[in-house]
Parts: structure tokens; sequence; C-alpha cells
């Protein structure tokens, strides 16, 4: 993850590979003293994706914790809503993945994701 700002927001795909031990990549993210944002859209994303897979309750409201804990939680607004609404439509970005990508870059982030949707956008970091 060498190169990336030092303002990062992980998307739920990067939460999830973190959190299944899906990417050493994804891990490392800890250890590198970032400033860690993510959007209340993917705390939803989360949560109902944990919840399909029939994770108990106890381990998702430690994973929610561990999140809330370890990030800064960027609500919407209008100004995300009149960034997404132009992403979207420029960049043929569905609703939600729109949302997020213009929270990260209204917060100054690079948008950590494991989500190929993403892949040529600026400030934008694709996990392997």
């Amino acid at each position: 993850m060498k190169g990336i700002e030092s303002r990062i927001l992980l998307d739920s795909s990067a939460w999830l590979a973190y959190f299944l031990e899906e990417s050493a990549e994804a891990r490392d993210i800890f250890e590198k003293g970032k400033i860690i944002f993510t959007s209340i859209l993917s705390i939803f994303e989360i949560k109902r994706k944990l919840k399909r897979m029939k994770i108990s309750d106890d381990k998702i409201s430690r994973a929610m914790a561990f999140i809330i804990h370890k990030s800064i939680v960027a609500n919407l607004d209008l100004e995300i809503v009149d960034g997404a609404t132009r992403i979207s439509l420029e960049k043929k970005l569905a609703a939600i993945d729109s949302l997020i990508y213009s929270t990260s870059l209204l917060n100054n982030c690079v948008l950590v994701t494991g989500d190929s949707d993403f892949e040529g956008l600026d400030k934008v970091h694709v996990l392997e």
C-alpha cells in the first residue's frame, strides 16, 4: 500500500477483506498510521453482508465497534449528494458507489476498495 496518501476512505469491500482475512494488504492498513474514514453507507453494507453470512450478532457488534473506533464515520450531506449525482452520470457508477466515492473525494481521501468498478478513477486504490 505504498504511495497511498495519509487520508483514506475504506469502502465495505475493503473492510470485509480485512474482517474475513481475504487480503494482507487490507490487514496492513492499520499498521501504516493513516487517517481512516468510512461512509455510513459502507457500515450498512458491511452489517447487511455479515447478517447474510449468518455471523453472530455479537461478532457483528464487535465489528461495528471496531469500525467506529478505528475510523471517522462520514455521514451523508447535500454536498456529497450533489457530487455523487455528477459522478454517477459522468462515470456510470451505481448510486451507492457514487455516494461513497463522492464522500471520499470531499474528505480529501484516497478510496481503498476491493471493487473493480472503481478502477481507473482518480484517487482510488483497488486492493490486490
